[in-house]
């Protein structure tokens, strides 16, 4: 009798050491099954960036022209506007500060056409942006000593009310 209750006692204790080793295979299996999951997953891809319009300036080159105050073509409403132009070339840049008065007329003579109904359209400033870009690069002498031919890169407005 000594040996059937050995046996019944090894017998659920080996039933104990089987759920043991049962439970530790499960354990391994599922840690096995992580790792090769997490090892064979592919890389996180970075977020493709979708921008619009042109690449920014690499070292811009700003030039302050102030504040023009334009009463518009219509004559009921006027125009308050702070602009910028950015340069790449500092010797184009020089240049054109050397002749500010003759860009800001240019500036004043081309917002003047302009109509309150025109700057309530959404295209407005980008159009006013590329046709001042056009005319103030227009300015500029053929045979330059850079090798730019439009070195007004950006129209900048920091300020664009009208009332």
């Amino acid at each position: 009798m000594a040996d059937d209750d050995g046996l019944e006692e090894g017998g659920s204790g080996g039933g104990g050491g089987k759920g043991k080793f049962l439970l530790i295979l499960l354990l391994l299996l599922l840690a096995a099954g992580a790792a090769y999951y997490y090892l064979n997953q592919e890389p996180e891809k970075e977020p493709e960036i979708i921008r619009e319009g042109p690449p920014p300036l690499e070292n811009p080159l700003y030039l302050e022209l102030g504040t023009f105050i334009i009463n518009l073509k219509d004559g009921k409403y006027y125009l308050k506007t702070t602009m910028q132009l950015a340069f790449t070339n500092a010797a184009a840049k020089a240049w054109m500060e050397g002749r500010l008065p003759i860009v800001k007329d240019l500036i004043i003579s081309h917002l003047q056409e302009l109509t309150s109904r025109q700057l309530n359209e959404a295209r407005t400033r980008q159009l006013l942006r590329r046709d001042l870009q056009i005319k103030l690069n227009s300015l500029f002498p053929n045979l330059a000593p850079w090798e730019d031919t439009a070195p007004v890169k950006r129209i900048l407005f920091s300020e664009f009310y009208q009332q």
